[in-house]
């Protein structure tokens, strides 16, 4: 069952902080910036995913080495290790602002330990001055790097669609859990009842800065 080991999600509305007190892998680790760009496009919204493929999973972190596996696999959940839950995965990868509701794009080094401010329920039920919105749940309308999102009473999940694929199932790019990390793996959550689409809004055309069409 692919809802097995799902990414535990937040669901708290308030901005984490970006590690736990005391020292932690992620505090001697996690040195990364960010900084506001004025364009980011799907293409490189999906490398940026892909280069997490295989690291480590960490609810409530944010933070990748990026040295094709998981640097802390034994950590507790909540422990400073390394990566992202699924929501901050989205919330990097998507370029957001680390102010709820903020615009524009502003990209996040893989190094820098951020989860931002949205949870899964957020993404799930996105309030519309929120940088991300409901479409539907077709393949006519989605594309690449559009995600999947579900909500339950105490748990939830985020995932980006690297591939479109058939009947209903895609090639899915998300942070998945402590055990799996963050993974690429072809998944059916699109015909799942309880995931909805969602899609970033404002993102810069493929074609920039030729002109388009």
């Amino acid at each position: 069952m692919w809802k097995v080991g799902a990414c535990l999600g937040l669901v708290l509305s308030a901005f984490l902080p970006g590690q736990p007190a005391g020292a932690s892998w992620a505090s001697d680790n996690c040195h990364g910036g960010g900084w506001d760009r004025e364009t980011w496009k799907r293409s490189q919204a999906d490398d940026y995913a892909m280069r997490a493929v295989g690291e480590g999973y960490e609810w409530g972190g944010g933070c990748y080495k990026l040295n094709g596996y998981d640097d802390t696999p034994n950590t507790p959940t909540d422990g400073g290790g390394e990566g992202a839950d699924c929501s901050g995965f989205t919330f990097k990868t998507w370029a957001l602002d680390a102010s709820v509701g903020g615009g524009g794009f502003h990209f996040w080094e893989h190094q820098k330990n951020i989860h931002g401010p949205y949870s899964t329920w957020a993404y799930y039920d996105p309030a519309p001055s929120y940088p991300f919105r409901l479409i539907a749940k077709t393949y006519a309308a989605t594309a690449f790097m559009d995600a999947l999102a579900e909500r339950h009473a105490d748990w939830g999940h985020v995932a980006l669609i690297h591939q479109e694929g058939t009947a209903g199932s895609d090639y899915i790019v998300h942070a998945r859990n402590n055990t799996m990390g963050t993974e690429l793996r072809y998944l059916p959550y699109r015909s799942d009842a309880d995931y909805k689409a969602v899609a970033r809004k404002n993102w810069t055309a493929e074609c920039y800065p030729n002109r388009c069409g």
